[in-house]
């Protein structure tokens, strides 16, 4: 027994100490990161951007050597935008494949659901860059979840703050029937109330858009002058093309989350007019380093025709969590992590800035309004 015990503490004074340090999803050669989407549901036309933009950037930085010498891993899940499948998904990746963080996880729900599930952990796994502006992640803080984009309530009042500033008097929302779009209904009451006024009126729609007819009639009776929809996916174009075949009378204004190239070609003719918030700047910038550089990648993917709002957003999501692996050394832990990640202050990506810190989990609060215009071009 006591050759057996020498032999294993011999292993262990042996063993490199970053490794003993390190990690769940952190050896010698990799970094293993996590990503839920749905690839296929509501949301299946932006996934494929997600997806291949990531991919693409990261495979760059590992042809570089990756970080601190470990390339990095990415596990994607296809949970069709369902929680419990988003659930049962990363309770897969944190327990099977032991991945170091998360990334990119889309749907207000989907990510509610998984809190718990992160904070177990010993330490909390963390979460970059989800992809909602829902408020459960942003008051109060959670330490271990870093938000990049601007919250709901930042783009639905500069919506109400546009169209009250143009005297727009009958203002409506359309609202999806889940947590995002009760979040953004509650901003757009909010933003109203302070400017005291109230909504003309509101409309649910279900994910899947079985309910689209009903919801054109509701508003459509009220004659709104513009629809606020607070919507993402196929409901965003099968309600706007339900609508314009009933009136043309009302203008349409969405949150960012429809913003991509996939969802404006099936538009079609109907998307033109329809105003955008966007939560970075213009991807076709000629003059923004970041937007060039997004172009660049979109290039080497194969993707040149597919630049999008939403594939921007992506990459310098991207690009952050390079920056803080970078930041945190090569003892790469998950506190470690997240105090790098603290430490992103003012940090320029190539013209957008991202500002974490002490208790500051909201790096970005920018928020602009966009054009569909002819051939599904963005204007500003």
């Amino acid at each position: 027994m006591r050759r057996v015990l020498g032999a294993l503490l011999a292993l262990v004074l042996l063993a490199p100490w970053g490794v003993l340090r390190a990690g769940p999803g952190v050896t010698d050669s990799e970094i293993v990161i996590g990503q839920s989407l749905g690839l296929t549901g509501p949301l299946a036309a932006m996934a494929p951007e997600l997806v291949n933009i990531t991919k693409t950037y990261l495979e760059g930085i590992n042809a570089q050597g990756g970080i601190h010498g470990r390339r990095i891993r990415v596990v994607t899940e296809d949970d069709g935008y369902r929680p419990e499948n988003t659930v049962r998904l990363v309770g897969k990746m944190i327990e099977q494949d032991q991945v170091f963080a998360l990334m990119n996880l889309t749907g207000t729900a989907n990510v509610g659901a998984i809190l718990p599930l992160l904070a177990k952990e010993n330490p909390p796994v963390p979460l970059i860059s989800p992809f909602t502006g829902a408020d459960l992640l942003r008051e109060p803080p959670i330490n271990h979840v870093f938000n990049v984009r601007a919250s709901y309530g930042d783009e639905v009042e500069k919506l109400v703050q546009h169209l009250t500033t143009l005297g727009v008097p009958r203002i409506s929302v359309l609202w999806m029937n889940n947590g995002f779009g009760k979040d953004g209904l509650a901003g757009a009451r909010k933003s109203m109330e302070k400017r005291g006024l109230k909504l003309h009126s509101d409309a649910p729609i279900q994910a899947d858009s079985s309910d689209v007819q009903q919801a054109v009639q509701s508003l459509s009776a009220g004659e709104p002058d513009a629809i606020i929809m607070i919507t993402a996916g196929a409901p965003t174009v099968t309600f706007i093309k339900a609508y314009r075949k009933v009136s043309r009378a009302a203008r349409f204004y969405t949150t960012s989350v429809m913003g991509s190239q996939s969802t404006i070609q099936a538009l079609g003719p109907d998307g033109v007019g329809v105003v955008v918030t966007s939560v970075v700047p213009f991807p076709w910038s000629q003059s923004l380093p970041v937007a060039r550089e997004y172009r660049d990648v979109l290039k080497k993917a194969g993707m040149q025709e597919s630049v999008s709002f939403i594939g921007l957003e992506t990459f310098i999501n991207a690009r952050v969590l390079v920056e803080g692996l970078r930041r945190a050394g090569k003892d790469l832990t998950r506190p470690r992590f997240i105090q790098a990640m603290e430490s992103l202050q003012h940090l320029d990506v190539g013209g957008f800035e991202v500002d974490f810190g002490k208790g500051v989990r909201q790096g970005s609060r920018f928020v602009d309004l966009t054009i569909i215009g002819t051939g599904g071009k963005f204007t500003r």
